[in-house]
């Protein structure tokens, strides 16, 4: 072998490495007091929406940014700002996958979200 293609295949290599390593770190799913010890990673937080707090939209002054109170598995509330619009209906969603960092002692800045909804079906579980 070429001593040309053995560089080539360290540098794909190290490249697949960069790429796995970056993999793992943002699909671990943590609560917000272990995302707290952690400012600099960005996490994935599983969160409930907590529908008896307001949702703060402002379409007009900022349409790329809301916010709102989230609790997770362990009970720990916080304030969640998202850098994304608001979906719609999202004051149904049940769950909130966030993917951000701890903002200080009280904030999860998000840069995205995933929802998961009620299910459409959920009245109709008589109708079978």
């Amino acid at each position: 072998m070429k001593p040309t293609h053995i560089v080539i295949l360290i540098v794909i290599a190290v490249g697949i490495g960069i790429v796995m390593s970056t993999y793992t770190d943002a699909s671990t799913t943590v609560n917000f007091r272990e995302a707290s010890e952690q400012p600099e990673k960005t996490l994935h937080v599983k969160t409930t929406l907590l529908k008896d707090r307001p949702i703060t939209y402002d379409p007009v002054t900022d349409p790329e940014k809301f916010s709102f109170f989230a609790k997770d598995e362990e009970g720990s509330v916080r304030e969640v700002v998202v850098f994304k619009e608001k979906p719609f209906d999202f004051e149904r969603v049940e769950e909130v996958v966030l993917v951000g960092k701890v903002d200080g002692d009280t904030r999860f800045v998000a840069s995205d979200f995933q929802t998961k909804c009620p299910s459409k079906y959920e009245n109709e579980v008589g109708d079978i």
